[in-house]
């Protein structure tokens, strides 16, 4: 394992995932600098199948899963005995998902996006996944955002040598 470049990278992703949308993660996930923790939402769909693949292919990092106290959208997709996997569950009194979308921000040195459409489609308009983008470009952690539905839109923020917490480039 290469040494961890950043100390936390946080995802969000839209929950509606097919096959073209996957290969998006994917794609995007391969560029993500190694980090001593990954942290995704707990959400079905894309934050799963983020968490998976992670827990997958950078096993030697903590995976942190932010479960919301709402759990009726939640996929518990990891395994609560593995010593590699720190589960944080959201104390009722916060128990919004803007709440939980806030914890991934706060928790982060980087973030990464992967919404199904851009910001200004009309489908956005009440995205998790944009509100947490949004959050994040806000506190100035947003490192990127790709769209898992066509047009396939994405942008570059910040670049990964801009964050604090670099230990080697």
């Amino acid at each position: 394992m290469p040494d961890p470049i950043l100390e936390a990278v946080s995802f969000t992703a839209a929950r509606d995932l097919d096959d073209p949308g996957r290969e998006v993660v994917v794609n995007v996930l391969v560029q993500v600098p190694w980090a001593q923790r990954y942290i995704t939402g707990a959400a079905i769909g894309g934050d799963a199948f983020i968490g998976r693949w992670l827990r997958e292919n950078r096993p030697h990092a903590e995976h942190v899963v932010v479960v919301p106290a709402d759990r009726s959208r939640v996929d518990y997709w990891w395994d609560a005995s593995d010593p590699y996997v720190t589960v944080f569950d959201m104390p009722e009194h916060l128990g919004t998902y803007a709440d939980r979308n806030a914890q991934l921000v706060m928790c982060a040195t980087a973030v990464w996006g992967l919404p199904a459409y851009p910001e200004d489609d009309p489908r956005s308009r009440r995205s998790g996944t944009w509100q947490t983008i949004r959050m994040a470009r806000r506190a100035g952690n947003l490192a990127r955002w790709d769209c898992v539905k066509p047009p396939f839109r994405g942008l570059i923020e910040k670049w990964p040598s801009e964050f604090p917490g670099i230990t080697r480039t």
